[in-house]
């Protein structure tokens, strides 16, 4: 927004004291006083009076009384006041530009975005896949380019993406005019062949519809069975079993009959119709008769978090159950061992699953161990602080880039469910260990996670009643970018 603003006179400096004379009467050298015009009138100054402008009596001595007048010169005139009114242009402070500001929208067709950038029309198009040991060079070549465009687009393409790490069976949308692919962020990348200025390379992102859905349902069997059968997506289910897995024993606790309450939105290509994103916003649970709930809240200072109405954060050091949709299969405590026969003590819990199921970090931390360990099988050991160390054994493999000396996030994937070691089936090993020792999982005190900063919490009750009406509401919407989502964001 550009604003008009006149530049004000400024009448501070103007020069109005042009002429007045400015007498200072001094006495043995010690200015007594000062004024305009001459002192000829009697003035009591520490027991001297002054009865002549010329003269006076000091400790019974005449003392002479000098006087003096300064004029104070005219200065020049401000030149600001011979014009008039001057405007200057003040640019205001502009709002975050949106993606859409800065990349262009990705087309259904090639086509349609060479014709939109560079003004050519082609119906030459089809798909190609990057095979193993390809590389877009090579792709392009099986497609017919020539030696000297590949490296032009090439060059291009590079200003706009790395090209190192392209995945095996990308598809590769190539015309004689130019070619897309899709990177691992969701953008579309394009290198276009310009009549003008050469080959070009735009960066585009794919145009979505976002819906909010709230989702509820009564328990029965299992909640994951439930919440598929409420036609809950397992993006937002694994997030609501992260954010109730600080509080709730998912295999002990849960009954028959409680209640669960999901708020998310999701993101759906308008070009394929995928579902390419989902986010939860609020998580709750009426467990026999009690009531959870906790809100997300993001920040651009205080981060992404959940926690209660009152602010409290629903994060412990610790979470109790580091795998979605297992079921408890064995239990801490003396147990004869379904392998060796041996009544010995189990200093763990075990969760069955399916194999591959993916296994979270149940805190953040730094991994002190992954690899192989005798009969716990593929192992990864976790170092949380001074206190907490969490381990998890019998993995079918470790996540990638989890290695000693890493740092993982709570939450974060670091493995999947096998049954490598002494093993009878798949499942996971998962221990707590407390200053190295072993304790139970199920029934170790926790720590609590901290308080929403007290800067955050007007915009974050503000964003808890924005939840709250539209969990009231209990339906699925279509929303615009500035209803309610936009105030799920980054609140002030």
């Amino acid at each position: 927004m550009l604003v008009h603003m006149p530049v004000r006179q400024n009448l501070i400096y103007r020069r109005l004291l042009a002429g007045i004379a400015l007498t200072v009467t001094f006495i043995a050298g010690d200015m007594l006083s000062s004024g305009f015009g001459s002192v000829a009138h009697a003035t009591n100054v520490n027991n001297a009076v002054i009865n002549n402008p010329d003269e006076t009596m000091l400790d019974g001595a005449m003392v002479p009384v000098h006087q003096a007048s300064f004029a104070i010169p005219t200065s020049r005139p401000d030149k600001a006041l011979s014009y008039g009114t001057k405007s200057v242009i003040i640019e205001l402070p502009q709002p975050k530009p949106s993606l859409e500001s800065i990349f262009p929208v990705s087309t259904a067709r090639l086509g349609d975005m060479i014709r939109s950038q560079t003004g050519q029309d082609t119906d030459k198009e089809a798909d190609y896949q990057l095979k193993a040991g390809d590389g877009l060079a090579n792709v392009l070549r099986r497609a017919g380019y020539s030696n000297t465009d590949i490296a032009n687009s090439v060059t291009a393409i590079q200003t706009r993406t790395s090209l190192r790490s392209l995945p095996v069976g990308m598809k590769i949308t190539i015309s004689d005019l130019g070619y897309r692919f899709t990177t691992r962020d969701g953008r579309d990348i394009y290198a276009l062949k310009d009549p003008e200025s050469g080959w070009i390379a735009i960066r585009a992102i794919r145009p979505v519809d976002t819906y909010l859905t709230f989702a509820n349902g009564v328990i029965d069997g299992s909640i994951y069975k439930s919440t598929i059968t409420a036609g809950v997506p397992d993006a937002a289910f694994n997030e609501y079993v992260r954010v109730m897995g600080f509080s709730v024993d998912f295999q002990r606790e849960i009954r028959n009959g409680d209640v669960f309450e999901l708020l998310y939105e999701t993101s759906y290509d308008q070009i394929t119709g995928n579902a390419v994103n989902t986010r939860l916003h609020y998580a709750g649970l009426k467990l026999s008769g009690n009531q959870l709930a906790f809100y997300r809240y993001e920040n651009s200072d205080a981060g992404i978090g959940w926690f209660d109405r009152n602010g409290a954060s629903a994060a412990r050091t610790l979470i109790r159950t580091p795998i979605s949709g297992a079921r408890l299969s064995s239990s801490f405590g003396r147990r004869k061992h379904p392998v060796s026969g041996y009544t010995a003590m189990h200093k763990g819990v075990d969760f069955a699953a399916p194999t591959g199921t993916p296994i979270i970090a149940a805190g953040s931390g730094v991994v002190s161990k992954a690899g192989w360990r005798g009969s716990y099988g593929r192992y990864v050991r976790i170092r949380h602080n001074s206190t907490y160390d969490t381990a998890y054994a019998h993995m079918k493999s470790i996540a990638r880039g989890v290695r000693a000396g890493a740092r993982v996030q709570q939450g974060q994937i670091i493995g999947y469910v096998g049954t490598t070691g002494r093993s009878t089936g798949p499942h996971l090993h998962y221990e707590i260990l407390v200053n190295n020792r072993q304790v139970n999982p199920v029934t170790v005190r926790l720590p609590t996670g901290t308080r929403l900063d007290e800067a955050f919490l007007p915009a974050f009750s503000r964003q808890v009643d924005l939840v709250d009406a539209e969990v009231l509401s209990r339906g699925s919407i279509q929303f615009a970018q500035n209803d309610l989502i936009s105030s799920l964001g980054d609140a002030p």
